[in-house]
């Protein structure tokens, strides 16, 4: 190996070690992002059900009053 090859394979280590890392906090940042995503959907259902639930009672008490 010459020395070109050395000091060029020294080199590119650094840049490897930091491309690995980033490829790993990618994958734990996809996972804690699902994470969010399911809680928000989650908070977001709640939110739609009791909307309805508050609209569909609205309309009883407003039939009621008419009545």
């Amino acid at each position: 190996m010459t020395d070109a090859v050395t000091v060029a394979l020294i080199a590119a280590i650094p840049a490897t070690i930091v491309a690995a890392g980033g490829l790993m906090l990618g994958f734990m940042n996809r996972r804690k992002l699902g994470d969010v995503e399911q809680k928000v959907d989650g908070r977001l259902t709640e939110l739609l059900e009791l909307t309805r639930k508050s609209s569909h009672a609205e309309g009883v008490k407003e039939q009621k009053e008419t009545e």
